[in-house]
């Protein structure tokens, strides 16, 4: 509906095909200052020097209500290290320290994107903790306050709301499990234990949340891209993972789902796709169950002694090590697994609630022939067949229903767990919070609720007058400042710059030197010099300043500022770089080009074909007009 206004994303506006999708986003956006309650470093070297280990638990919040989210976490019974590194983290993150008060650059910066997107600043501040033990943070809450609401952004489908702008604190970083564990358990692996980094803990975060008001996933990837594009016009961290979307998707009929940590904007477009068609299919796997006149009750059993000889290697396995099995059926379930859902079967929609355990799942569905015509008579696991059969006798279940089982540790939580999910089927969709991996999404845990948040004491209260509000300046957008440069570059170059994060350093060699020269080195040679696999990170701003320098006052051609660059990442020093780039004079270019004229005369070459030989020949140290100009002197 472009161009016209949004008002109720599950009417007229959404569509039809649409299913009356409803869609909201969150932008999180790392700021390039202290961190946000102490005065530590925010730029991450992960030198680490020792380590702390925590447990956390689940606590009721001020209504007396434990947060879902929280309690599903702390069933996992995990153990948290942390490493420390040496000004990049303190006591403050060790949650051994009170909170310094907040980051006055951090602030300023958060009132700055309020302003940009129109939004009401209240007159006073107050920090909020919000209950997180999965284990990013050592205090089990991560500190969060609003600083804006009721806010707009105009896109080219309509005006979409602003909900909130707050400023909260980055999470701990975790690092791969198994390594984690080893190192601190001394080298041997220690089931549960995650590491995290604590120099990300505390960076200050920008969270931009929209309301749900936007209705197509084309009108998502815009708000995601203008919120981006808007953030970058004040002082923010750039890189990868500097700035990440957490989607929150419903269609009519389904729930809320919260897709987090999703970084590859080109992809959001899909990912709400397949998100809405496995909202889709759940809804019709709700009504089918129902007609089915499914009853699901909690009867799993530990049926490790059955299984203590299974055919399965890992069963048996598991079995040795002192893991145990566990078996429960789910009625009227039988042959709905391997239906689709999103990008993935239902199976793997259930399967991923035993995953949250570290576990795996067998199903029925694995077991029996496939009675598909593409895969009639196969089956993942044939050679299970009588051992499922067996359970089938002892769990008292029919045909229709659909056998599992988990082995491990946690494999009587697992099986619960699947149960539990199994009867939301028969409501629909579940609110869930879900992790992007690729274009799909995968459970993570429940959706948090209202529980989780309750007031952060060791803070006071922030006033913000008028007056320190009208002091606020609001930066000029990447919009802004993309119309006054295709004065002087193209339409495609300026592209190229605003979306890259060399922006910033773009503007600062503009001030000083020709911005052409400046804009192509950071386009084209820059990006031809990072697809032939150069470590480009190497170059630092002094090294563009310095080559530009060199090229404008004449001691290396124009031309040559790609190798100079080169040079810079393979560590050769600008006075070799001047000696083996440095400018040939005009005899020495007049020798070198009529020797090449010489040598292919009788080809029948113009002057663009020896521009070319001698411009490969001097390899950057002539200008192409010093070039040309002594071709067409010798050519006549």
């Amino acid at each position: 509906m472009k161009g016209k206004s949004i008002t109720d994303a599950r009417g007229e506006t959404a569509g039809n095909d649409n299913a009356g999708l409803r869609v909201g986003i969150e932008i999180h956006q790392r700021l390039d200052t202290k961190k946000l309650f102490c005065s530590c470093d925010s730029r991450q070297r992960n030198q680490s020097t020792s380590i702390i280990e925590r447990r956390l638990r689940a606590v009721p919040g001020e209504l007396g209500d434990v947060d879902p989210a929280a309690l599903h976490e702390f069933k996992r019974n995990k153990i948290f290290v942390y490493k420390i590194s040496p000004g990049e983290s303190c006591l403050v993150e060790q949650d051994d320290e009170p909170p310094h008060p907040m980051n006055q650059d951090a602030l300023q910066i958060g009132l700055q994107v309020c302003k940009l997107l129109n939004c009401d600043v209240p007159d006073e501040i107050y920090v909020m903790r919000k209950t997180v033990i999965d284990g990013s943070n050592t205090g089990g809450f991560q500190r969060t306050a609003i600083i804006g609401m009721n806010g707009r952004l105009e896109t080219s489908f309509g005006m979409v709301d602003i909900f909130s702008v707050c400023l909260e604190e980055e999470a701990a970083r975790i690092e791969d499990r198994q390594k984690a564990a080893a190192e601190s358990s001394g080298g041997s692996r220690a089931e549960g234990k995650f590491v995290y980094r604590l120099s990300g803990l505390g960076v200050p975060l920008v969270e931009i949340t929209t309301s749900s008001n936007i209705s197509t996933p084309e009108q998502a990837h815009e708000v995601a891209e203008k919120l981006g594009m808007l953030l970058r016009a004040t002082k923010v961290q750039r890189g990868i993972g500097s700035i990440r979307q957490d989607v929150n998707i419903s269609i009519l009929g389904g729930e809320r789902i919260e897709v987090k940590g999703f970084q590859e904007l080109r992809e959001m477009t899909k990912l709400i796709e397949n998100e809405t068609a496995r909202q889709k299919s759940l809804l019709e796997i709700k009504n089918e169950l129902i007609k089915r006149g499914s009853k699901i009750s909690d009867n799993s059993m530990d049926v490790t002694e059955v299984l203590r000889n299974s055919k399965s290697d890992k069963i048996r396995k598991t079995v040795l090590e002192g893991g145990r099995v566990y078996a429960a059926s789910l009625s009227k379930f039988a042959g709905l697994m391997k239906k689709q859902c999103g990008d993935r079967s239902f199976g793997k929609e259930l399967s991923s609630y035993v995953e949250s355990y570290g576990l795996g799942l067998i199903h029925s569905d694995e077991v029996l022939p496939d009675k598909s015509a593409e895969n009639s008579g196969s089956s993942k696991f044939p050679f299970l067949l009588d051992e499922f059969e067996e359970l089938r006798k002892k769990l008292k279940s029919n045909k229709d229903d659909l056998i599992f089982i988990s082995a491990g540790k946690d494999a009587d939580k697992a099986c619960r767990a699947v149960i539990e999910r199994a009867k939301q089927c028969l409501t629909g969709v579940p609110k869930e919070t879900r992790i992007a991996d690729g274009i799909g999404s995968k459970f993570t845990r429940p959706l948090p609720g209202s529980a989780r948040m309750y007031p952060e004491t060791d803070i006071s209260p922030i006033k913000i007058s008028r007056s320190v509000l009208d002091q606020i300046e609001i930066p000029r957008t990447l919009e802004d400042k993309a119309k006054d440069l295709k004065k002087i570059l193209s339409n495609e170059m300026v592209s190229q710059l605003i979306h890259s994060k060399e922006f910033p350093i773009f503007e600062e060699l503009s001030k000083e030197h020709n911005p052409l020269l400046a804009a192509t080195m950071l386009t084209s040679y820059l990006t031809d010099l990072r697809r032939k696999k150069f470590d480009v990170e190497k170059l630092t701003d002094y090294d563009f300043h310095e080559i530009l320098y060199l090229a404008e006052k004449g001691a290396i051609s124009k031309n040559a500022v790609q190798e100079a660059m080169l040079m810079r990442i393979e560590g050769i020093s600008f006075d070799e770089i001047k000696q083996k780039l440095g400018l040939l004079d005009e005899a020495k270019l007049e020798e070198i080009i009529k020797k090449i004229i010489a040598q292919n005369q009788n080809k029948g070459l113009n002057e663009s074909a020896y521009m070319g030989l001698a411009m490969k020949e001097i390899k950057g140290r002539a200008d192409g007009e010093a070039v040309i100009k002594i071709v067409r002197k010798l050519m006549k």
